[in-house]
C-alpha cells in the first residue's frame, strides 16, 4: 500500500487514505485516493452486516498515520481488506456509489500532506555513497571519517510535505538539496540485529534533507551542525508511505532528483556504503527507535556542494524540486524565499 495523509474541503481535518491507480467505468484512467476509514467501515457492514462499523472503522483506521503505524498488525490488516473491497467494488463496475460515499476521491480533490506530520526525531544518515563523501572533502569540509553510519538529527518543524515551498530563509545563500531514501519505525524497538530490521520499519519515503551549506560551514568548527539542517521548511517528507511488503530490495532502487526538469542526482541504492540493516542495527543500539521516527539513508553526488562549488545549482526563489524513487513515487516542492513563503501550492502533477 501507499499509504497518505490527505485533507479536503468536504471534510474536517486530516485523513488517513491509501493511493490507487485503476481505470474508470469509461475505461480511462485515474489516480485517486481511497478513504480507509470510510472503506472499511463498508467493508465491515456489508461483509458481516456489523452494527459498528463507523466505531470501529475509527479505532482501527485513525486519521493520523503515526497512530495508525502504533497500530500495527490489527490496522494494518484493516487497512489492506479496506482496500481490497474498493478493488473489488471497482471490478465489478461499482465506481459511482464509492464517489458518492467519498470513499474513492480523484487525487486532484485532495491536498497530500506530509504522512508523519511530526515525526517524533528524524535520524539523517549524513555520508553514505561515496560520490556525496567526494564532494564534501573536495572543498574540505569532510575529512576522515568512522566506521559507521554518521548520523544528526533534523527537527520535525522543518517537515512541509508535498507542493508545499521549501523556504530559502534569509540566513543563508547556500540552499542545497539531497535526495534520501528513508524508513519510516514502525514499532518501539532497541539494540535490533541487522538481519531482523524489517521487523522493526512500516515502510518507506522520501526525504529531500535541503541544507545551508553556508551555515554549516559555519558550524563545523563548533563540532557542532544544527542550524544547517534544520531551519524551517526545508524537509520535504512523502508523498507517501510505501509499506515495507511491498519493496523487495530497498537496495535496489533507482534514486533521482530534478531542479525544474534537469536532473541533478541520479543514482541506485545499491551503492549505499551502510544497507538499511547496518544502519539500523547501529543506531537502534545507540537510541531507543519509536513508531513514526524516520531514518534517512543518506544522499548521492550531484549537490550544489560547499563554498559555492557550483553556484549555478543553488535553489532559489521560483525553482521546482523533484525528488523521485522507484517504487514510492515523486515527492515535489517549489522553492520561495521567506518574504514569499505563504505564496499557493503548485498545482498537482499527475
Amino acid at each position: 500500500m501507499k499509504l497518505v495523509s490527505y485533507s479536503c474541503a468536504a471534510d474536517s481535518g486530516n485523513r488517513a487514505g491509501a493511493l490507487l491507480s485503476h481505470l474508470d467505468e469509461t475505461g480511462t484512467h485515474r489516480d485517486t485516493v481511497v478513504d480507509l476509514r470510510r472503506a472499511y467501515a463498508l467493508y465491515l457492514s456489508d461483509v458481516s452486516g456489523d452494527p459498528f462499523a463507523d466505531g470501529i472503522a475509527a479505532v482501527r483506521i485513525p486519521a493520523d498515520l503515526t497512530q495508525f503505524i502504533i497500530g500495527g498488525m490489527r490496522s494494518r490488516e484493516a487497512a489492506k481488506q479496506a482496500l481490497g473491497y474498493v478493488e473489488d467494488a471497482l471490478a465489478r463496475h461499482r465506481h459511482a456509489p464509492l464517489v458518492e460515499s467519498r470513499v474513492l476521491l480523484p487525487l486532484e480533490s485532495v491536498r497530500l500532506l506530509a504522512p508523519i506530520a511530526r515525526p517524533g526525531k528524524i535520524v539523517a544518515i549524513g555520508a553514505n555513497y561515496a560520490g556525496h563523501i567526494k564532494e564534501g572533502r573536495s572543498t574540505g569540509v569532510l575529512g576522515e571519517l568512522p566506521a559507521y553510519p554518521v548520523a544528526f538529527l533534523k527537527m520535525s518543524s522543518a517537515v512541509v510535505g508535498p507542493d508545499e515551498a521549501i523556504v530559502r530563509s534569509r540566513h543563508t545563500q547556500e540552499l542545497d538539496y539531497e535526495i534520501e531514501l528513508s524508513m519510516v519505525i514502525g514499532k518501539r524497538c532497541r539494540d535490533v540485529a541487522a538481519e531482523n530490521w524489517r521487523d522493526v520499519v512500516a515502510g518507506f519515503t522520501i526525504v529531500n534533507d535541503v541544507s545551508m551549506r553556508d551555515l554549516i560551514v559555519e558550524e563545523k568548527p563548533t563540532g557542532v551542525v544544527f542550524q544547517g539542517k534544520n531551519l524551517d521548511a526545508t524537509c520535504p517528507l512523502g508523498p507517501c508511505i510505501v509499506t515495507e511488503d511491498e519493496i523487495a530490495d530497498p537496495g535496489a532502487l533507482d534514486i533521482r532528483l530534478r531542479v525544474n526538469g534537469e536532473t541533478r542526482q541520479s543514482d541506485n541504492t545499491c551503492n549505499m556504503i551502510f544497507s538499511c540493516g547496518q544502519i539500523i542495527a547501529y543506531w537502534s543500539s545507540r537510541l531507543t527507535l519509536e513508531p513514526g521516527d524516520i531514518v534517512t539513508t543518506g544522499t548521492t553526488s550531484g549537490v550544489a556542494g560547499f563554498n559555492r562549488r557550483f553556484p549555478e545549482r543553488l535553489l532559489k526563489h521560483g525553482d521546482v524540486v523533484e525528488a523521485e524513487i522507484d517504487g514510492i513515487g515523486v515527492l515535489r516542492n517549489p522553492v520561495a524565499d521567506e518574504a514569499a513563503a505563504h505564496t499557493e501550492a503548485l498545482p498537482r502533477s499527475a
